[in-house]
């Protein structure tokens, strides 16, 4: 469509343009006329607006000529982008050559046209004056009416002489014709055709230029999708290349996997407005080696002529995305492979520390002991006779301490070693925390009571927890046998539970020797448990807090220590309420 220009001028100097307009070649050119008046800021938001009206936004530019009736003439952004304001110093510039008229003008002349002639009664009634007060109000300011006459149809010299004599002024005629004003609107006219044109070239090779960019985007995005190993980012790929291929108003993919549901995948295209029908919208699949990973269908493409080509330019788009889709496939698979392959390593390495772990315990720690046994039952079985009683209570004193170690010892690594083959059965229920925990609870008095080892219970009778008995046991047993091992002859051990929202807090505390925070961080590791001879020189195996640790996350519970050297420590963890 071809563009158009609107020139909006007053109502005062549109006889003059109309014209110059009609006389010459402008068949692009529409004038409009506003009403305004020179002495008031009439050109108001509203005007404006009237004028925009008038006009086609898209296919029509607007020119407003204006002066001193221009109440935003510092305001041009009111016309948008296809128009704009020329601000006059003075009106009759579009009429005569600007020096003459302001030397005019400095000589105290009253400056009036034809076609502002036209108008005379609505200046006069504008003005306000009686003949008094416009003979006092002109005289004093004025020295004289400069009518210039530009020629236009119509008999101007009564109302010219109306007006002399209303304003008590003499008046001269200077004939000017519409030369200057045909100049001006030519002038006006040809720097618009001008711009329209260049403008126009410009978007012309704006879109070449964009065509062969997109092309090259194309391209450039066909060979990046090859280089892609995950299937979402090959589809998103496809869904972006389609886009900017077809301009559509929504794309959707349905992938397809052997033995799994289609899943379906939607992407808004870029045309919102374009209703999809068969005539503007097709499919195709992506495969590759006769297996169809799946399709895209394209919706409301902006250019439904051209749909014989895009559905040929599909296949080759379908087989390259086909191809780098049964890479990506591929490539997963072998991430699920070495994935299965390290976590099998890394089971396997756990595996053999265990192993090295338990034949360690076995050939030192269990070796120990039995040597010991050996010894001192060679030592009595020689010198029975010569023994005296107090000797003989000694080493049956040694022997039986020994024993229990040796025992305790066994047990931790029998429920060790199960724990590790999953042969110990996981059977949580409700059970009261306090009665769960009696058998453990007496035992552990009378460990404590030979050292002389004060044991403080401070659980509720109301406590319940969701918890395996064995499990919870063994746990409570092997925390305050440590705290008994640790603790000096005088000491004191606390075993506490509180609820806190949906979990109880069970804590081991107590008077012994502590730890310094470098240890606390190797207590619950198999690789790097340890054992130390407690205050009276007890022996473990350094498994008890491993094993309590495996325990706890099983009730997928916390376990953790806190400490300090010289004072004491507290081991807490956590078991969920029913």
């Amino acid at each position: 469509m071809q563009k158009k220009l609107t020139i909006a001028t007053c109502n005062f100097l549109i006889p003059e343009v109309a014209e110059v307009i009609k006389a010459g070649e402008y068949p692009d050119i529409k004038l409009v006329g506003f009403p305004a008046s020179c002495t008031a800021n009439s050109l108001t938001k509203s005007t404006f607006e009237r004028i925009i009206a008038k006009t086609d936004s898209e296919n029509n530019n607007l020119i407003i000529l204006s002066s001193t009736c221009n109440s935003l003439s510092n305001r041009p952004e009111q016309l948008g982008s296809n128009g704009r304001i020329i601000n006059l110093k003075q009106c009759f510039e579009v009429v005569i050559n600007h020096e003459i008229l302001l030397h005019y003008i400095s000589k105290g002349y009253y400056v009036v046209t034809n076609g502002w002639l036209r108008s005379y009664n609505q200046h006069i009634k504008s003005w306000g004056f009686d003949k008094n007060t416009a003979k006092k109000f002109f005289n004093e300011s004025m020295s004289g009416i400069l009518f210039l006459d530009t020629k236009i149809p119509g008999d101007y010299l009564p109302k010219l002489e109306a007006l002399s004599e209303y304003m008590q002024l003499p008046y001269e005629i200077l004939p000017i014709g519409l030369t200057h004003c045909k100049m001006y609107i030519d002038t006006l006219v040809l720097n618009w055709r001008n711009e329209t044109e260049r403008k126009d070239l410009n978007k012309r090779i704006s879109k070449v230029v964009k065509q062969s960019a997109d092309y090259s985007v194309i391209f450039s995005q066909l060979e990046s999708i090859f280089n892609l190993t995950n299937e979402h980012e090959i589809i998103t790929s496809g869904f972006n290349l389609l886009n900017i291929l077809f301009a559509p108003s929504n794309l959707c993919y349905t992938k397809f996997i052997k033995d799994e549901t289609p899943e379906s995948i939607r992407f808004k295209g870029i045309n919102s407005r374009a209703r999809s029908s068969k005539e503007n919208s097709f499919s195709f699949k992506i495969e590759y080696s006769n297996e169809i990973f799946g399709e895209y269908f394209i919706e409301g493409i902006q250019f439904p002529k051209y749909l014989t080509e895009y559905k040929s330019m599909s296949k080759n788009i379908g087989q390259i995305l086909g191809i780098s889709i049964a890479n990506a496939r591929k490539y997963e698979v072998i991430l699920k492979q070495k994935s299965q392959i390290e976590n099998y390593s890394h089971e396997l390495q756990k595996s053999n520390n265990a192993k090295d772990k338990f034949f360690s315990i076995i050939a030192h720690d269990l070796k120990g002991p039995f040597n010991a046994l050996i010894g001192f039952g060679e030592i009595l079985q020689k010198k029975i006779d010569d023994c005296n009683k107090e000797e003989i209570e000694k080493f049956v004193s040694i022997i039986n301490k020994t024993l229990n170690e040796t025992f305790n010892l066994l047990v931790n690594l029998l429920e060790w070693a199960r724990s590790q083959s999953n042969r110990i059965e996981y059977k949580p229920q409700n059970i009261n925390l306090l009665a769960s925990l009696e058998e453990v609870i007496s035992l552990i008095l009378v460990q404590a009571k030979k050292k002389n080892i004060a044991v403080e219970i401070k659980i509720s009778n109301d406590i319940e927890v969701f918890a395996d008995k064995n499990m919870l046991n063994t746990i409570v047993r092997n925390l305050m046998s440590n705290a008994i091992k640790f603790t000096n002859e005088g000491g004191q051990i606390v075993l506490s539970a509180i609820t806190n929202y949906n979990q109880v807090q069970i804590t081991v505390k107590d008077t012994g020797v502590g730890m310094v925070q470098e240890n606390i961080d190797k207590l619950f590791v198999l690789e790097t448990a340890s054992s130390n001879r407690g205050t009276a020189g007890e022996k473990g195996t350094g498994l008890g807090l491993v094993l309590c640790k495996e325990f706890v996350e099983k009730h997928d519970g916390e376990i953790w220590a806190e400490s300090t050297l010289g004072e004491g420590s507290s081991f807490r963890f956590t078991l969920k309420l029913p």
